[in-house]
């Protein structure tokens, strides 16, 4: 795959953060503006340079490429003091290291606290980067979507018995092309398409595509108040919220599963309706009427301590691979744009996510 075109160059030189891209060799091909400002230099000074050349002595970055070449798989590692007399004073920076080819690296460096410059970048960029970003990804995905649902339907109509597991995977490939088509939930734009929603259905749903998607057995429990009235919100962005908690906890729950084969992993959900109910955001302070709350619990490692106090910022995860980074950030902005709120407690025998949202009435 010839990845080095011109609409290649023009998305990463769209991304506002420093991007490199190496080959096996650890020779720098590729470099972004972005990357030209961060290392001091430009394109024609680094293009051809070994990437060793710009780190520190005995980074740890360069252990992670190895692991990376050898593996043939992303990892991140936070916080690392990349100083050194070529590129000055550079610390407390986050690194991304991720293949893209059978002969090419990709690194991002994420500087401290660009998470939030990241994010108040793109509120105010028209979707010139995220925006962008998932055109192209719309443009990609939105094809083999439509042949695993025509597959689904080629499948019915062989006679296989299995309707509820069809109809599963067609309503999930047609969720999956409505939030590619939106992916840009990280531009400020109202939230639209609101309706009036049982909340236990949604929940409902979301539990039976985990059952489907995950490897491991998980007991999942609901403690459910019949009768809570309907939220007003968006079923679809409400389905990814809570997705993505429940596919966080069965990753905690995995973890635990690596030390004791015994462990026995499970998911409780629980909905109630709280009268008069005053909720003060953990992380902003808002206080807000939102009777509706809805936690989601489970018996996995926890959250380290590290990670809690930015677990809702872009590029922020305690996971050691590249697929970490947006979930919970994604989570939050979709909870904001329902005039929710959502907090969470954790400790080393599990985690509590509680999400709070307004009644419809």
């Amino acid at each position: 795959m010839n990845i080095q075109t011109d609409t290649y160059y023009q998305i990463v030189n769209s991304m506002t953060f420093p991007l490199v891209i190496i080959n096996l060799q650890k020779k720098i091909t590729i470099i972004n503006i972005s990357g030209e400002d961060f290392f001091k230099t430009s394109s024609k000074m680094v293009v051809g340079k070994d990437i060793r050349d710009f780190m520190p002595f005995s980074s740890p970055i360069i252990n992670l490429i190895d692991k990376c070449i050898d593996e043939n798989s992303g990892f991140n590692e936070y916080g690392l003091d990349l100083s050194n007399p070529r590129i000055g004073q550079k610390k407390a920076i986050n690194v991304q290291i991720t293949p893209i080819s059978e002969d090419e690296i990709m690194i991002l460096f994420i500087e401290n606290n660009f998470e939030k410059d990241f994010l108040s970048a793109n509120k105010n960029s028209s979707g010139k980067t995220m925006s962008y970003l998932g055109s192209m990804l719309a443009h990609e995905v939105k094809n083999p979507l439509a042949g695993i649902r025509g597959a689904a339907q080629l499948i019915e109509r062989k006679g296989f018995e299995d309707k509820k597991l069809i109809n599963l995977i067609c309503t999930e490939v047609d969720r999956i092309r409505g939030l590619v088509e939106n992916i840009e939930v990280f531009d400020n734009v109202p939230l639209d398409n609101l309706n009036s929603l049982n909340i236990h259905s949604v929940i409902r749903h979301t539990c039976d595509v985990l059952k489907n998607s995950q490897k491991i057995d998980i007991d999942i429990r609901e403690y459910f108040d019949p009768s809570i009235p309907q939220v007003m919100g968006n079923k679809d962005q409400l389905i990814q919220v809570f997705l993505n908690l429940m596919t966080n906890s069965c990753e905690a729950i995995q973890n635990n599963l690596l030390v004791d084969k015994n462990y026995k992993g499970f998911i409780e959900i629980y909905t109630s309706y709280r009268h008069g109910s005053i909720v003060k955001g953990f992380f902003s302070g808002e206080r807000k009427n939102l009777p509706i709350e809805i936690k989601i619990k489970d018996n996995g490692c926890g959250i380290p301590e590290q990670f809690q106090k930015n677990i809702f910022e872009p590029f922020v995860s305690s996971k050691q691979s590249s697929k970490g980074g947006l979930g919970l950030a994604m989570v939050a902005k979709i909870i904001n744009d329902h005039d929710g709120i959502i907090n969470f407690e954790t400790n080393s025998e599990g985690t509590i996510f509680t999400i709070n949202l307004a009644s419809v009435g």
